[in-house]
């Protein structure tokens, strides 16, 4: 593995990552050849609903057993709280406002280099699927993969443009419904028994997108049986954004109902990804392969009054899973504590792949972490600006800022005090021994996003494909809640 240079702005966010250290044909040192990469983002999925993040419920068998003997990083962040930007930032390494698909209407520019892109260019077989709508080639999310392929059963793949983006929108939008796990699996196994009776020699990058924990909640019923209550009988069902009945003022029992429903789809998840690599051990391709599980976001169960996501930048939707397992490089059964980011998995992918590339990115090479030295903590930036909302947070591992528009002053949150980010113990304005620490956190989240431009500005790269909303898809997403309204 080798760590890429990086320079710091005033000692805060922000580093620039110049991927050019080693060789694209470099063997691993211990191997002898590359790895295989397997990169899986399960959508929607709360760190703190999965039993190796101390969840009581068994939720996460499997994850379990590899965090257990992998690494489990305990404060994983993402760099927003929906889907489409921050899958954006996990491939190119980017922050949003870096990046700028952060709204809808948008697809990815093409002057972005993914991290299929690089792994392509420089000698790997790459390969995506996906079950949700936002992951679409409309999105500008295939740039880069060999085979990349849809595993909705409600969007036929050769959908395009505004008939995708709908799909997506609508609280009863059919990709709500959809169960995608089970074909998911066949895809991957399908494309996994073709390599193996093929005579491919170059190193893999697999990409697979696990949708089912994403709301609507439509486990099968026997992965319900397993958390919900056998004698509710309220209004609770799998619905969670359409559903009136679940609201902040519902009764425990409801609300209890709304978490065992959530619960099972990780489960189910769980399993599915379970088969999806026992698939893969079967076919000979897990040798030799760094294997990386995290998510875009997480969920909200009215812990600040609100329920789903895209609202805000909590860490019920910020802090996602991140377990990571390479048994022949990577020492096993390690917690990392140090702050992360999804931008992070570029940068370390194109290490432990050798590559030589000038590609400047905001993420870090995690080398030094996966080997057990340490690193610089660094404070991570977050923001969400759909719909002309202009949220920013910047979180260390002990306390976050957080601005809920341009116009609010800033909230300072001591984490380690104040874990739940309760608002009854944070400090604002009218906190008078909190004045000096209000106005540098304020400070630091301005100069940190002040930076994101600037390297946007700096990369000379095209803004995002602007895409044309007809008024009835305007009106479907407006439900959804991207444009105002609900999620």
């Amino acid at each position: 593995m080798r760590t890429f240079g990086s320079w710091w702005c005033g000692g805060l966010l922000v580093a620039l990552s110049m991927v050019g250290c080693g060789g694209s044909e470099t063997p691993d040192a211990a191997t002898g050849v590359r790895p295989n990469i397997i990169f899986v983002s399960i959508d929607s999925l709360r760190a703190d609903h999965l039993g190796c993040y101390g969840y009581s419920r068994p939720t996460s068998p499997f994850l379990d057993k590899l965090a257990r003997k992998g690494l489990r990083f305990e404060n994983a962040l993402s760099t927003t709280s929906w889907t489409l930007p921050s899958h954006a930032a996990m491939f190119t390494g980017l922050l949003g406002p870096t990046h700028g698909l952060v709204d809808n209407g948008m697809s990815l520019s093409e002057d972005h280099v993914t991290m299929a892109e690089l792994l392509g260019e420089n000698g790997y077989d790459t390969a995506g699927f996906f079950g949700g709508p936002y992951l679409h080639p409309t999105f500008g999310m295939a740039q880069g993969f060999d085979v990349y392929e849809s595993c909705m059963t409600t969007t036929p793949e050769d959908q395009q443009g505004e008939d995708v983006r709908n799909s997506a929108s609508a609280h009863d939008a059919p990709s709500h419904r959809d169960i995608t796990g089970p074909r998911t699996r066949e895809r991957v196994q399908a494309w996994a028994e073709k390599r193996t009776a093929g005579d491919a020699s170059s190193p893999y990058f697999l990409f697979v997108h696990l949708w089912d924990v994403h709301y609507d909640y439509y486990a099968p019923k026997e992965y319900e049986a397993l958390f919900a209550d056998p004698n509710y009988s309220g209004p609770v069902d799998g619905r969670l954004m359409s559903n009136e009945a679940i609201r902040p003022d519902m009764s425990r029992s409801d609300l209890a109902q709304v978490l065992a429903l959530y619960d099972a789809e990780i489960r189910f998840t769980d399993d599915i990804l379970e088969g999806i690599f026992a698939d893969l051990e079967k076919g000979g391709l897990l040798e030799n392969t760094l294997v990386v599980i995290t998510s875009d976001h997480g969920e909200e169960f009215f812990e600040h009054g609100m329920k789903g996501h895209n609202k805000s930048l909590f860490d019920e939707v910020l802090r996602v899973p991140l377990i990571v397992s390479w048994p022949e490089e990577i020492e096993g059964g390690r917690t990392i504590r140090d702050q992360v980011q999804i931008i992070d998995l570029l940068p370390t992918f194109a290490s432990v792949a050798g590559v030589i590339e000038n590609l400047p990115v905001q993420g870090k090479d995690l080398a030094p972490l996966l080997e057990g030295r340490a690193m610089k903590s660094r404070d991570a930036l977050s923001g969400l600006f759909i719909d002309g909302m202009s949220q920013r947070a910047l979180r260390s591992n002990q306390r976050k800022v957080v601005r809920m528009d341009d116009a609010a002053p800033a909230v300072y949150i001591d984490l380690v005090a104040n874990p739940r980010e309760t608002f009854q113990n944070v400090i604002t304005p009218d906190s008078p021994s909190g004045q000096d620490i209000r106005r540098r956190g304020e400070a630091e989240i301005r100069a940190a996003a002040q930076r994101a431009e600037e390297l946007r500005r700096a990369l000379g790269k095209r803004p995002p494909n602007q895409i044309e909303l007809s008024d009835a898809l305007r009106n479907e997403l407006s439900k959804l809640g991207y444009l105002g309204n609900e999620d």
